[in-house]
């Protein structure tokens, strides 16, 4: 009997705890605390809920006072802004705006009270599409291209000069003007194409490098023409036939001021470079003797720099095609003997004497002793006699690199090591004479 009581107590047992445990899994009941809702439990209504992310399981509980207050905060935020957007990009009118907004909540006063000049000043702030695209179109027509702004002071350039006959510093620096802008605009490869094309060289730039008296027009002029020459075959080809390399020579023979020397040789470079049919024609002629005259002028050292760089780059630019093994290039340059013209026009005792007589002046600027140490590299195989036999300019070549080369400067020392090796070339033949 007792046995059998016990079995019975079990069985009563065992149906209370299923009987828990399906109320726990059927229904939940929150708290003002997070509390873990079970697999299977129901979530009532009106609860926060969340997932817990340390443990991963979902908890829910009761949302408070303060809670049902912020919510209501926020409502309002929303609306307020809500009513912001339609004052700014609807334009609606000031009474509607505050009578609707009265309307939804007179408690609360949502509507944005702005006074009539605050609200004034936020349509006129923010436009509507309709306005900002008629602002927009109102302002591409005064946009122009780069086309057509040249066009524009190519014409500009001419009225200057008929209509104000009168006042020459006026005119001067109108036109001054013009060629900055030129200047600006050149090195781009169209705007270069588009300015010949619109006659530009023959009605500015050609009268200014030619007849023109007023040194700063002159110079501005030949900047210009620089610019749109570098690296743009097209307009190298129109400056050619327009016939400005005898007179940009004619300046760097005639001249002695710095700025007309230096945009001479920026223009007569950027026509030369890479266009054999011009080097042919101008170097055979009086190119050859400008550049190598301008080693021995009494000018600037930078001047000389320049010239000097220009004789190498033309050399250089010969022997890189035959390297390159480029019949048709070759060709082109088939008829061309630098060399042979600078040995002419004694190119290689002038440089001789430049090297001994600059001395002090490349201690002081290892920078262009740099351009002059690479020239005499590229041209010393046609002038290693005439430097080999000379005394004084193997010594000096040796004092300008023990000086660089004691320097505790790294740029010096590196100007020494190129002295060295163009001293150990002329050592060769100085020791075999």
């Amino acid at each position: 009997m007792e046995i059998l009581l016990q079995l019975a107590v079990c069985v009563l047992l065992s149906r209370v705890i299923s009987t828990e445990e399906i109320a726990e899994n059927t229904s939940f009941i929150a708290t003002k605390e997070w509390k873990e809702i079970k697999e299977g439990q129901g979530i009532p209504a009106g609860l926060h809920v969340r997932i817990n992310l340390q443990t991963g399981k979902k908890e829910a509980k009761l949302i408070t006072d303060n809670e049902d207050q912020l919510n209501a905060e926020q409502t309002n935020d929303e609306s307020k802004n809500s009513n912001a957007l339609i004052t700014i990009y609807d334009s609606v009118d000031e009474e509607q705006l505050k009578n609707s907004s009265r309307s939804k909540n007179g408690s609360e006063q949502l509507a944005i009270e702005h006074s009539s000049s605050e609200i004034e000043k936020i349509k006129n702030d923010y436009k509507s599409y309709k306005e900002l695209r008629k602002t927009y179109e109102g302002m591409r027509k005064h946009f122009k291209t780069d086309a057509e702004i040249i066009v524009r002071l190519i014409e500009e350039f001419g009225d200057v000069i008929t209509y104000n006959k009168q006042n020459d510093q006026s005119r001067l620096n109108a036109q001054l003007k013009i060629l900055t802008n030129f200047n600006y605009l050149m090195s781009q490869y169209d705007n270069a194409v588009t300015f010949v094309d619109q006659g530009g060289l023959e009605r500015i730039l050609l009268p200014l490098v030619v007849n023109q008296t007023h040194l700063s027009l002159k110079v501005e002029a030949m900047r210009v023409l620089g610019a749109m020459a570098q690296n743009n075959p097209k307009v190298q080809v129109k400056v050619y036939e327009k016939n400005f390399g005898p007179y940009l020579t004619q300046i760097l023979l005639s001249s002695s001021n710095t700025e007309e020397l230096s945009s001479a040789l920026y223009a007569l470079g950027s026509l030369l470079r890479k266009f054999p049919h011009a080097q042919q024609k101008i170097l055979s002629t009086s190119g050859t003797q400008a550049l190598v005259s301008l080693l021995g002028k009494d000018c600037e050292l930078k001047i000389k720099a320049k010239a000097i760089t220009l004789i190498s780059d033309v050399v250089v630019e010969k022997q890189l095609i035959l390297i390159n093994d480029d019949p048709v290039a070759a060709a082109q340059y088939a008829e061309l003997n630098f060399p042979e013209r600078l040995k002419d026009n004694w190119y290689c005792q002038t440089t001789d004497k430049l090297m001994i007589s600059y001395y002090h002046e490349f201690l002081k600027a290892p920078d262009l002793l740099e351009y002059f140490i690479h020239a005499l590299e590229s041209t010393e195989p046609f002038c290693n006699r005439i430097w080999g036999s000379s005394e004084q300019l193997y010594y000096t070549l040796n004092a300008l690199q023990f000086e660089h080369g004691k320097s505790n400067n790294e740029y010096c020392n590196e100007v020494a090591d190129l002295l060295r090796d163009i001293t150990k070339k002329i050592r060769k033949y100085f020791k075999e004479l």
